[in-house]
């Protein structure tokens, strides 16, 4: 399968040249990026900002900017925990990760609130189907308020 990069290089030369995928792009390497990079697209995304299908996204980036009282949940879920709850927004993730990246199964999401720094780490695992090799990711975010 051929395609180009992302993100693409727009500095002078053959464009095609610099920003075709190679043969080698399709290894155990190129595909952990692609899927972490589908992945923060996804998490950084709210809910129904994707037009053509408007489950696409993380519920929580829908609330970004919501003002609440409580530091440890918004809209009635609780912002950290694991996905095995289902009233919290690991579960909601989990949930889109399986829906719209087929490439990975048995996942898993966790995230952390730390409500000093309202600082929101998510860990994501699984594994890469037809690899049956361990896939991992972490990401971080605040919430509330910018470091």
């Amino acid at each position: 399968m051929s395609g180009l990069k992302i993100p693409l290089d727009f500095s002078p030369g053959s464009f095609y040249e610099k920003n075709l995928c190679s043969s080698d792009h399709n290894s155990e390497k190129g595909l952990n990026i692609s899927i972490s990079e589908f992945i923060k697209l996804l998490v950084n995304s709210p809910c129904g900002s994707f037009k053509p299908d408007e489950r696409f996204g993380f519920s929580l980036k829908n609330c970004q900017f919501i003002n609440t009282d409580s530091k440890d949940e918004i809209r009635g879920k609780k912002i950290g925990g694991k996905s095995d709850n289902i009233n919290n927004y690991a579960r909601d993730l989990e949930k889109a990760i399986s829906l719209f990246e087929t490439r990975l199964k048995n996942l898993e999401t966790k995230t952390e609130f730390d409500k000093k720094l309202s600082k929101l780490t998510i860990s994501i695992k699984g594994e890469i189907v037809d690899e049956f090799k361990e896939y991992k990711q972490e990401l971080e975010f605040y919430i509330w308020k910018k470091q």
